[in-house]
């Protein structure tokens, strides 16, 4: 009876009346009774194909036990034999990918989301650095509020000399956080992990002397205020002081000739070095402007890839900040007052990437609207193409403890499944006592989040967002990167590689969050360093020799990060990887996608040039203008195959619809 069935179930598939290839059958089946036999388990499926000659019946087939009654598959013919297997269907809904996630797996993914680390004194040295880098460190934050000015160099030079003695096989982007002039409290004697528990009604008192700088107590709690020395004299009575972002508030009473005497109004529990926040119009603005003009310079001084900039209500601050840094210096606004984020498509608009700093709109909007803030940043910046990152009590509890609460790592785990392209961690590295251990857990934590992510549906649901918006780019470079991300997704590709001079064609790739990792091979460090930002773009270095010959050149390149990318584990033998080019040897014209199945080690591919050659035979690799963009719909509108020098056959595939050329497609598969 079983062989029977089988027999049904090879004839239904073989058949014409679906109109499929039978080597690609992605039918959704879903099962409906599992009946076991001897050698195997037959299992009632009830078949569906898409498209206007759709078939749906019951048979059976036989399949490897482990399935489950009520779940959905896919059945699919694998070799010339018709040996019918089953796979798990492609969830058509978050809620379907959630009931799918198998718990058990390791997450031993690469990780796409950026950590960025603030710089403490105790990792500042260049041994302690390389060990942060190891760790998982992708970008290094430097707050000039924390470290001196030649600290600040010292480690920049490091961080170059490290890259430079590891070929540059792991890339560090430099950010300088331009915070102002900061107020502080001290440390309590009992050192840095304690927390003293202020009492509601209690009296406290603050102080300037510096003789309780690291002795501070339940009642006495040293303020620092070397940036505003006069800071004492512009309070008044009845004025709000918030410690630690208003996990305490203080009313004041009196003021002496060093000290404020305050009673307290909110309790709760206070660490050491919290920010000490008082009413604006008590600070002189004049003082902040200048020393945040005076980091803005430094900043361009020290060639940062990335400058936070504070105060930023308007468009205004960023175009100032841009006039003062240099081309290279990427900025980015942090989002921390209601202004900021009222004004928040503007500064997007303005700015080449977001900081959502929770700590500063804490002191804006209750805890229970910061959640939907979030989100509501990430949606924006996501559909816009500018890279997001978020910031505040992402692991806080790390200052003093070697893992985190539960709730800190579903919190950079929801931050993750949000759509952030990085997380930046303060205090937590700064002045946390496990600085390692906290960037191995967050990356532990992000990588578990990635793999609970359904990309192809989150594409969807983003160039849909996109659409709505009007947002669509309907140049060649963006509907090339729109479409090899389709194709990645269609052919199961290991890797996207994408020869890039700008940067652009690599982000816009990323940006459009493909599920495999995006490598982004750069000849200029500054471009390979700003790729760090975006989610999933994973940049390379080439360092090699420069030929004249522009296709031998890329090629070169092409086959330097493919080898570095072996050595990596991050592809292998008879993976599938996407190779994005341009025509020509100028930015901007990137209009090439190429599909490789890789063979042993060490081979080489001639890609670009014999695309090259293609086309002065008339192939349909030369790109022409685009009149509208389209989603991965593409008809196959030619077909040619070509004998590459140990790559076998290749086919490259114009893709088409109407009269707009796409793409061109190089596969290396047997023909249909």
């Amino acid at each position: 009876m079983a062989v029977s069935r089988r027999c049904i179930a090879q004839q239904l598939l073989m058949s014409k009346v679906v109109n499929i290839p039978t080597r690609f059958c992605n039918w959704i089946c879903r099962v409906v009774t599992v009946e076991s036999t001897t050698n195997s388990t037959d299992i009632a499926l009830t078949l569906f194909a898409s498209g206007a000659s759709a078939f749906s019946g019951a048979t059976f087939i036989t399949v490897k036990e482990g399935f489950e009654d009520g779940f959905d598959y896919c059945a699919d013919t694998m070799n010339n034999n018709q040996n019918i297997y089953v796979m798990p269907a492609k969830p058509n809904s978050h809620l379907s990918y959630m009931s799918q996630l198998d718990i058990d797996q390791v997450a031993n993914n690469i990780r796409q989301t950026s950590i960025g680390c603030t710089l403490g004194k105790s990792w500042a040295s260049k041994d302690q650095l390389a060990k942060m880098i190891g760790a998982g460190m992708n970008i290094l934050v430097i707050n000039l509020s924390m470290v001196t000015r030649d600290v600040c160099k010292d480690v920049v030079k490091c961080i170059r000399e490290l890259e430079k003695s590891h070929k540059y096989e792991r890339l560090i982007g430099i950010t300088i956080d331009v915070t102002g002039a900061p107020v502080r409290t001290g440390t309590f004697k009992q050192g840095l992990s304690y927390e003293a528990r202020i009492e509601e009604g209690s009296r406290i008192t603050l102080t300037l002397d510096e003789q309780y700088k690291f002795c501070c107590t339940e009642d006495l709690i040293f303020i620092d205020t070397q940036f505003f020395p006069k800071l004492i004299h512009y309070l008044r009575k009845g004025d709000r002081i918030y410690l630690d972002e208003g996990q305490v508030t203080l009313v004041v009473r009196n003021i002496g000739f060093d000290c404020i005497n305050c009673m307290v109004e909110e309790g709760g529990l206070l660490g050491s070095f919290k920010c000490v926040t008082v009413p604006p119009n008590r600070i002189n603005q004049e003082i902040l402007y200048s020393t945040y003009m005076k980091d803005l310079e430094f900043a361009a001084e020290c060639g940062a890839d990335f400058v936070l900039t504070k105060f930023v209500d308007s468009g205004s601050v960023i175009e100032e900040a841009r006039r003062i840094l240099p081309k290279t210096a990427k900025v980015f606004a942090k989002i921390e007052t209601r202004e900021s984020v009222k004004n928040l498509r503007e500064l997007i608009a303005v700015s080449d990437g977001i900081l959502i700093c929770r700590s500063g709109l804490a002191m804006c909007y209750t805890p229970e609207n910061i959640f939907k803030i979030q989100k509501y940043i990430v949606g924006h910046c996501n559909v816009a193409d500018k890279p997001v990152f978020v910031t505040g009590q992402l692991a806080e509890s790390m200052i003093s403890k070697p893992r985190p609460t539960r709730a800190e790592a579903s919190d950079i785990a929801n931050a993750v499944l949000d759509g952030v392209d990085g997380l930046l961690l303060t205090v937590e590295t700064s002045w946390g006592m496990y600085p390692l251990a906290t960037v191995s857990v967050v990356d532990n934590v992000c990588r578990e989040a990635e793999r609970a992510i359904c990309y192809e549906i989150s594409r969807a649901e983003l160039n849909y967002c996109r659409l709505l918006r009007g947002q669509v780019n309907e140049t060649i470079k963006n509907v090339t990167g729109a479409s090899a991300v389709e194709a990645a997704d269609s052919c199961g590709a290991s890797a996207i590689f994408v020869i890039t001079t700008t940067g652009a064609s690599a982000m816009s790739i990323a940006m459009s969050r493909p599920s495999c990792i995006v490598i982004a091979i750069a000849v200029d460090i500054a471009v390979a360093h700003h790729c760090l930002a975006y989610r999933g773009l994973h940049p390379f270095l080439y360092t090699g020799e420069r030929v004249a010959e522009w296709c031998e050149d890329v090629d070169n390149r092409i086959n330097a990060a493919i080898e570095h990318t072996r050595l990596t584990g991050l592809v292998k033998g008879g993976d599938r990887i996407i190779v994005v080019t341009g025509s020509v040897g100028t930015s901007g014209s990137t209009n090439t996608i190429h599909i490789f199945t890789l063979e042993g080690e060490h081979s080489k591919l001639r890609i670009v040039g014999s695309s090259h050659e293609l086309s002065q035979v008339g192939s349909p690799w030369s790109i022409g203008s685009t009149s509208a963009a389209f989603p991965f719909t593409s008809t196959v509108g030619a077909i040619r195959a070509q004998q590459v020098s140990g790559a076998g056959l290749r086919y490259s595939v114009m893709l088409s619809r109407g009269n707009s050329v796409y793409g061109g497609v190089s596969d290396m598969l047997p023909p249909l």
